[in-house]
């Protein structure tokens, strides 16, 4: 089996049968208390930046090579190239990062909030990285209700196309799916996202979170300002809206 399917599909399955915590303490405050702690833990031997940013790189091209086929290639080559640098015990530790995000997201499917983005604060990576201050979910949820007005929103002319040109760990895309929810507007088959950041280990928060969330998305490495662009990387449902598009006009089948 390839490498990559093995970090993913090892992080997730290390995680399924693991007890919860405490009773008292929520299983969503618990998973995320967990990831920090491994973050802290590694990080220890490693340094907190190296971790984190690491954990944010294998993961994203972990999960570009196997749903962003016209990137898979090189996502492929470069998760290869990060495993070979790692011991196995290394390599396990990233994969059980892996799944405690898997599981935190997956509980928060109804209420999506901005997970990597709040652990990025909490370990005082924003003063380290430009003094970056990422807006927080309840903002970014007040901003989407009186701005989206989704009971309202039309797509039989095809997916809304939403634009976030400074995404940060992808918040406010986050903020609007959530604001979507709440009206019951089918965003996966109706939206597309495209978000971007200039800063990469942004770009990869983005990425994941919108991943794994299920959002339709585009996120690009680049300049919003000078128009100058990098890198793309699109989420497992980004094709997703179009392709209902095209089944409508009876070209394909969803």
């Amino acid at each position: 089996a390839e490498s990559h399917c093995n970090y993913y599909s090892f992080g997730v399955l290390l995680m399924a049968g693991k007890k919860t915590g405490p009773e008292v303490m929520s299983l969503t405050l618990y998973l995320e208390k967990e990831l920090v702690s491994e973050i802290r833990s590694l990080a220890q031997s490693q340094g907190l930046n190296t971790v984190f940013t690491t954990f944010l790189e294998i993961t994203a091209n972990s999960l570009a090579a196997q749903t962003d086929p016209e990137n898979a290639e090189k996502r492929e080559q470069r998760y290869q190239e990060m495993e070979s640098t790692m011991t196995p015990e290394l390599l396990s530790s990233y994969a059980r990062m892996l799944a405690l995000l898997f599981l935190t997201v997956r509980e928060y499917r109804n209420d999506p909030c901005d997970i990597l983005g709040r652990i990025y604060h909490e370990l005082n990576l924003n003063n380290e990285w430009n003094g970056q201050y990422f807006t927080p979910d309840h903002i970014c949820r007040f901003m989407a209700q009186i701005t989206l007005p989704s009971d309202e929103l039309s797509a039989k002319d095809g997916p809304i196309t939403i634009n976030e040109p400074t995404c940060g760990s992808g918040t406010m895309v986050i903020g609007a799916i959530w604001a979507m929810q709440r009206k019951e507007f089918d965003y996966r088959h109706n939206t597309f996202f495209v978000a971007q950041d200039i800063d990469i280990r942004c770009v990869w928060m983005a990425y994941i979170q919108l991943s794994l969330y299920g959002i339709p998305a585009m996120v690009i490495h680049g300049n919003t300002l000078t128009m100058e662009e990098w890198d793309r990387w699109y989420t497992p449902y980004a094709s997703v809206p179009f392709s209902k598009a095209q089944s409508e006009d009876g070209d394909i089948a969803v």
